[in-house]
């Protein structure tokens, strides 16, 4: 039995405690005395029977498996589309439909049994299986696409020690207590310690948001006066309440020299070492971080999001109005039956079950018919296609969506919370400014203002003097081809990506060299200029000699033989941190490549720059040489520190890792559009503060007067949090001191992994107003493992793809392909969008609602039947849901959308705007249809024996139109039996028969005929009719007031010309030109308008049909200069309390504790590391 003295939550907790104190004070106050009850190193080992000399024994290994865990997390499988389909009929609003469809089926083809009378109902299956068929197919298309971006193999073999022995094994059957033995490169496959003397380097970025590479071994505390102190400002962010100054300052310490724990997905920048496993699989950090949440499948969440729950209670209400105008329908037919069976009106002298039973049905049909009509089955598609369309559209601007409802959700984004390393800069340390032959130059000028002698002189120092592990590469990412990992070459707009390998501060210098020698190739060529003085100076060259860079010294030094004809027989390049390295230089070359003596004011001249250079946030690094006639090296080879003396200054370079080209004016786009853009970064408060400014995310204006500030993580953890050190410090949140910080707060330095977690937390708990919103809305961007947390907290987490971990990939809902902030901006834009596109449609389908119904309630309360048919309501709903949903769904983004602010998340759907168009274009359209139904159609009596036909004709009939036309000159479409009640005229309406009285018989052959046939009833009282040309022209501007109030919809802010951008969107022409042309052979093609109940018109009455259409038009412009201040909104508006948002996001959430997807390990992340070069680490 395996007697291990330690556990894995005991270990766990240890290494929490490691990540959040990573100051050296806060590791002696709070690390070091757990470490020193563990046994420190050696203690651990021997708790954990093990050593770096022989490891673990094999025969152990399943006992440790499950004691600590597997190193491996199984991949959840894809999940399968029915499953998706499923997903998508969770929708309460479909739901209701398919419920709605099944009604209107059996109503249609059992109890009203006419012609085509189940069209509604398969109308509405179809729209529904559009919906769940289209949401499936592309939840099921991101998954795979998702998978295919982030897929590669984690089964790879690694070096360990077992049984004494050094052996191959899979990463897979690591175990804790396991010796794994590290090189440059290498990615480390579970969390360790690592004590025994190495030359490790490790990169810990990806976990700890450090941008440089950390030494690794005991810990190793740096010597007091051999590091800068601090400014006040910044000891006074320390966790010493009451302390003074020199208190403070006295107890600081910088980041130790050593530290001994290493963690999964870190990389080996330099050296080899080995290292002792404590943490695999869930037990690692990496997996801390992403809060143990269960794995599951990388869909997303089952979750409504805001405009869905909106959505689904605006489709309620409608539902219920269509509901109550359905049920009064039915009580209005029945009270008028009975008024004018009370009367003893035309048949209704007498009960006739064959006719009376058959109209009591029919009322029932009438209203479940207005309940149907009044359904919005096409919001479901609209926001389906808008955000498929989105989603297509927004992989063009370099966001690949994996969550649809976060392109709705970044419409109302008030907040990002940003990382600083790889997302507002380029992860890559580049040479900013210089100083050079007495003045200050942009790199690239210094080409064109100094000698070749002396361009060659800093060609060769800057070459010479660095490792030969630094290189510059082109950048490649693994991906998965038949089931192994294959290399590829990262291009980005055609041209490789360039990559560091080694220390990144070198990188900087032979990048620069690139510079000096104006190479115009690409990243990895063989040709780059530094590469020729690595040829002709290797580091085995005979004779070559160095002094290595220590803490103490800032600097280093490298000794090279000259070839004959040089300047001198043999060389010594310096370069170090400035304040060092000037106080050794006595000359310095000038422009023309001369040795100068430097006297006061050049020396004035050098430290100014460097002073400016500084403030600027750069790094300084002076460069000099010094000419030999014979090495100093001693005896063994060595270099005394005596010879760097008397050096000649060549340059002092500024160097930083530099903001990204496109993000000052990125985030000038965010504040102008109402969105505040937060840094969170593990660098130090001056490093941040600086590229802050430059990024324009600290204004000048805010520091002066207080209302943007900067603080350390240590500071914002001792005022937020209740308690210290938790392992879920975003339950410990002091919201009311919380309050009075976030608001002000623009950057937060020296974080650790969880600081971004609690500020994403807090600032979505907040409920006070900031921005005129009292709820934030938050997006996060990240690139390393230690953004997860923070990702799945926020809103909509945003990760990069290039530079980006998996980790950070699978907890994010959208990945940036090309890294580029501006990417971001580009989804706020498309958030917008969306949300207005889906707005757009629903005052489109809203106003046609409420056309429709009225026409439905008039018509059948008035004529006992509605002037369309059901095919021709059938071709309507598809205007309005298929067509519409295309047409105003998919229209592009415009820069316009970024100079208002973001939508409020409690805001109705339906805007003042929104109400007073959808009402009065409404009523404008009744009162066009309401003319054309009654008001048109001459009323012909029958004949009959007695008398000939009579014609009498309405308002409208001698209406004079294109060349003397008269278009309206048409029989009557309404009802035989209306049209006779409402003349009165004589012979009307028959009189029921009566053997007594001849009045209602006359003797024909012999044979007594009654004047009221036996069908009469059926056939004139409400019974169908032919087709006319006066409910076709009815039908005719029906459409074309939809189609050309389509063209009104597409602006829903009160804009005054509809036609803006209307070429830019090919889909809405399509749909409006294919709708046009599609109505014209409905109406003309014989056989065709039969279907559908019409009858071909003429020319003249179809200009007519257009005219009345296009009055939308002018009638827009009209209703643009209408007050809409004075219109309430309620509830009803489609709003949501803060109960009800609260509900949604505690449903999301919950849902998204099994989103997360860990596969493979996370890929390195290319950042600027600790500096061997005399500049300080922090």
């Amino acid at each position: 039995m395996l007697d291990v003295k330690l556990d894995a939550e005991q270990i766990k907790r240890f290494t929490l405690l490691n990540v959040n104190n990573r100051l050296g004070h806060d590791v002696r106050d709070k690390v070091m005395p757990v470490w020193t009850e563990m046994g420190e190193a050696t203690g651990m080992c021997e708790k954990l029977l093990t050593s770096t000399t022989s490891g673990v024994r094999s025969s152990e290994k399943e006992e440790r498996q499950e004691k600590f865990g597997r190193n491996y997390v199984e991949p959840p499988p894809l999940t399968p589309f029915w499953r998706f389909c499923l997903d998508a009929l969770e929708d309460p609003t479909l739901q209701f439909l398919i419920v709605a469809a099944i009604v209107s089926l059996l109503v249609g083809s059992i109890f009203e049994a006419k012609c085509l009378g189940y069209l509604d109902g398969i109308a509405i299956l179809v729209a529904v299986w559009v919906v769940v068929f289209v949401g499936a197919a592309q939840e099921a298309g991101k998954q795979v696409q998702f998978r295919s971006l982030t897929d590669s193999a984690s089964d790879e073999l690694v070096n360990v020690v077992r049984d004494g022995v050094q052996t191959r094994i899979s990463n897979r059957d690591v175990v804790v207590g396991d010796c794994v033995v590290l090189s440059t490169g290498d990615i480390l496959c579970a969390d360790g310690i690592i004590f025994e003397r190495n030359t490790l380097k490790i990169f810990e970025g990806s976990l700890t948001g450090e941008s440089h590479a950390i030494i690794k071994g005991n810990y190793e505390f740096k010597e007091k006066g051999h590091f800068p102190v601090p400014t006040d400002l910044d000891l006074q962010q320390m966790n010493t309440p009451g302390a003074t100054p020199e208190e403070r300052a006295a107890k600081y310490e910088p980041t130790p020299e050593r530290t001994p724990i290493v963690f999964k997905g870190t990389e080996v920048q330099d050296g080899e070492g080995r290292m002792i496993v404590i943490g695999v699989g869930t037990n690692t950090y990496e997996n801390t971080l992403l809060g143990d949440k269960d794995d599951d499948d990388d869909d997303e969440s089952s979750g409504r999001s805001i405009m869905q729950r909106k959505l689904d209670d605006m489709t309620i209400l409608i539902t219920k109005v269509g509901a109550v105008f359905g049920i009064g329908i039915i009580i209005i037919l029945f009270i008028r039956f009975g008024i004018l069976f009370s009367e003893k009106a035309c048949c209704k002298e007498e009960w006739d079950h064959t006719v009376h039973h058959m109209q009591w049905i029919k009322f029932f049909i009438i209203g479940i018919t207005i309940f149907v009509v009044a359904v919005p089955e096409g919001l479901p598609l609209a926001v389906t296609i808008a955000l498929a369309f989105s989603v297509t559209k927004m992989m063009s601007d370099m966001n690949m969506v994996k969550t649809s409802s976060a392109c709705e959700t970044m419409g109302s984004a008030t907040t990002i919370c940003s990382d600083k390393t790889g997302t507002l800069t380029t992860s890559m340390m580049t040479v900013m400014r210089t100083w050079i032959a007495g003045e200050q130059m942009e790199p690239k000028e210094v080409a064109g203002k100094v000698s070749e002698k002396l361009r060659e002189k800093m060609m060769a120092a800057m070459t010479i003097n660095t490792s030969d592990k630094t290189d510059i590469v082109a950048k490649t990412m693994k991906k998965m081809v038949d089931g192994k990992d294959v290399e590829e070459v990262v291009r980005l707009e055609g041209k490789v990506m360039e990559a560091y390998s080694g220390n990144a501060t070198e990188c900087a210098m032979i990048k620069l060299v690139n510079v000096l020698g104006e190479f115009k190739g690409e990243a990895g060529d063989a040709d780059m200029p530094y590469k020729r003085f690595r040829k002709e100076f290797p580091e085995t060259q005979p004779g070559r000699s160095g002094i290595s860079f220590s803490s103490k010294r800032k600097r280093m030094s490298t000794l090279v033989p000259m070839p004959e004809g040089s300047e001198a027989p043999w060389m010594l390049f310096t370069k170090g941190a400035s304040e060092m390295v000037m106080t050794l230089c006595t000359k310095y070359m000038n422009a023309d490549g001369q040795v100068v003596d430097i006297d006061d004011t050049l020396r004035k001249n050098v430290e100014d720059s460097i002073t400016a250079f500084a403030d600027l946030g750069l790094r300084t690094i002076s460069i000099a040489y010094k000419a030999l006639q014979e090495s100093p090296a001693n005896s063994d080879g060595a270099l005394p520190d005596e010879v760097e003396a008397d050096l000649i200054l060549i340059a002092v370079v500024g160097i930083e890792d530099p903001l990204r080209e496109e993000v000052p004016g990125a985030i000038r786009v965010c504040r102008q559009a109402g969105i505040t853009v937060r840094m969170v970064t593990g660098d130090n408060l001056a490093t941040a503060k600086a590229i802050s400014r430059k990024a324009g995310i600290l204004s000048e204006d805010g520091e002066r007067t207080g209302s943007e500030i900067a603080m350390t993580g240590e500071q914002f953890r001792s005022r937020v949090l209740t308690a210290q050190d938790s392992e879920h410090p975003e339950k410990c949140i002091n919201q009311d001191e919380f309050d009075q910080i976030w608001p002000k707060l623009r950057v937060l330095a020296r974080s650790t992994p969880t600081d971004k977690l609690v500020l994403v937390t807090g600032i979505q708990k907040s409920r006070i107003q900031v921005g005129g919103f009292n709820r934030q809305v938050v997006a996060v961007t990240g690139d390393g493992t230690n953004d997860a947390p923070a990702l799945k907290q926020a809103d909509v987490g945003f990760a990069m793809y290039i530079n980006g971990t998996q980790v950070a990939q699978q907890a994010a809902d959208i990945v940036i392909l090309d890294d580029n902030f501006q990417s971001i901006v580009a989804a706020v834009k498309w958030g917008r969008c969306v949300y207005d596109n889906i707005c757009k449609f629903l005052q489109f389908q809203l106003t046609v609602n409420i056309t429709a119904i009225v026409v439905a309630c008039v018509g059948s309360a008035v004529l006992t039947q509605s002037p369309l048919t059901a095919i021709q309501m059938l071709w309507v709903n598809l205007i309005m849901d298929s067509f519409a949903s295309l047409a105003l769904a998919t229209e592009d983004p415009t820069r316009s959308l970024l100079f208002r602010k973001p939508y409020p998340r409690d805001r109705g759907v339906l805007s003042q705007t929104m109400i007073k168009n959808m009402v009065l274009h409404a009523a404008w359209q009744l009162v066009i249809l309401g003319g054309l139904i009654f008001m048109v159609g001459d009323i012909c009596i029958p004949s009959t024996d007695a008398s000939p036909q009579v014609c009498t004709p309405r308002a409208l009939s001698k209406f004079v139109g294109f060349y003397g036309s008269q278009p309206f000159n048409v029989p009557t479409g309404r009802p035989l039996g209306f049209d006779l009640a409402v003349t009165a005229a004589s012979g009307a309406c028959p009189m029921a028969f009566d053997l007594e009285d001849k009045n209602t018989w006359k003797r024909v052959k012999g044979v007594v005929v009654p004047n009221r046939h036996p069908e009469y009833c059926k056939s004139h009282k409400g019974g169908e009719e032919s087709a006319t040309q006066h409910y076709t022209i009815v039908f005719n501007v029906f459409v074309f007031l939809q189609v050309f109030n389509e063209v009104n919809a597409r602006k829903i802010h009160n804009e005054l010309n509809m036609f803006q951008g209307i070429m830019y969107n090919n889909m809405f022409l399509i749909v409006l030109f294919g709708t046009i042309i599609v109505q014209i052979l409905l109406v003309q093609i014989p056989g065709l308008n039969t279907a559908f109940g019409c009858t071909d018109l003429d020319v003249y009455q179809w200009l007519v049909c257009i005219g009345l259409g296009f009055t939308s038009i002018p009638i827009n412009f009209l209703i643009h200069f209408l007050p809409y201040e004075w219109i309430s909104l309620g509830s009803w508006a489609g709003g949501l309390d803060e109960a009800a948002i609260d509900e949604v996001l505690e449903t999301t959430e919950e849902a998204d504790k099994t989103d997360v997807e860990m596969t493979a390990q996370p890929q390195p992340t290319m950042v600027h590391v600790r500096n061997p070069d005399g500049t300080e680490a922090s």
